[in-house]
């Protein structure tokens, strides 16, 4: 079964702009400064709409996967299962290295992108340029049809499990839910914490940075510190004569919106000439 909850994400066309100027607006209240009575009314015709976001019930660490593997009519020990699997993981690791695909059958095809900085030519360029090194899933046949076999829950957001714990240790009555409504949980189930559908959740602050593979081709919007399970978005900027190509994971979404999950995370912005 897999939980959910429902959140709400802001679907207009001129995103961007908007976002543009709630950054300015937000730039403007820092320095104690009154908004541009145009950005404050560009903001107001944001629309959101209600979305479904998963909610993963626990993390299933090796070792877990390994001793549910051996629960399932397996002749191999739950050590025996867990050894090969750190052996693939190495394995795998040692393979991408090497500039190989590594194909498993119906589990799918694991390759590398890379993310640069542009050289002003072809032969300025050297693998000094190159910033990051992605690995990239496509999925197999068996896990592109999920939706068929799948059962939903409905569960509360996980800013609003936290609110409510909140409220019970200061013994209220009341819970506090602004804010609760654009939540969403995190996009890394295997970052080693839990999320279970009911319970409370960290309230420590998650930062989300940005880099882009050259400054001067442009820039990323929409990132700073944030709560986990909080909806961001962020905004890949092209410079005049420049283009957004992909993030750096091959995800082209832009804006893109994007989950805090319980650890500090970094995206690639990719751009080159048009």
């Amino acid at each position: 079964m897999i939980n959910y909850s429902i959140v709400k994400r802001p679907v207009n066309a001129n995103l961007i702009e908007i976002n543009q100027a709630k950054a300015r607006i937000k730039a403007a209240q820092t320095k104690g400064e009154t908004p541009n009575a145009d950005d404050v009314a560009l903001v107001k015709t944001e629309v959101q709409n209600a979305f479904a976001v998963a909610q993963y019930a626990e993390v299933m660490t090796i070792e877990k996967f390994a001793r549910h593997i051996s629960t399932h009519g397996c002749v191999y020990s739950r050590a025996d299962i867990s050894a090969i699997l750190y052996l693939a993981v190495d394995c795998m690791r040692e393979m991408l290295l090497e500039g190989r695909k590594v194909r498993l059958g119906d589990l799918g095809d694991f390759s590398v992108t890379l993310s640069s900085k542009g050289a002003e030519t072809a032969k300025q360029f050297t693998d000094n340029y190159i910033t990051d090194v992605n690995v990239v899933w496509d999925c197999g046949k068996e896990f592109k049809n999920l939706r068929k076999d799948a059962v939903f829950n409905l569960v509360a957001s996980r800013s609003a499990q936290a609110a409510m714990l909140k409220a019970i240790k200061n013994g209220s009555t009341v819970v506090d839910l602004s804010g609760s409504g654009s939540d969403d949980t995190p996009d890394n189930p295997d970052d080693g914490s839990d999320n279970p559908s009911s319970g409370g959740s960290t309230s420590d602050q998650v930062t989300i940075s940005a880099t882009v593979n050259d400054e001067s081709m442009g820039s990323v919007t929409g990132t700073g510190s944030f709560t986990p399970g909080e909806s961001v978005t962020l905004i890949a900027t092209a410079n005049e004569g420049y283009r957004f190509v992909k993030w750096g994971d091959g995800v082209t979404d832009n804006p893109r919106n994007v989950t805090v999950g319980d650890s500090d995370v970094t995206y690639s912005a990719v751009f080159e000439a048009e």
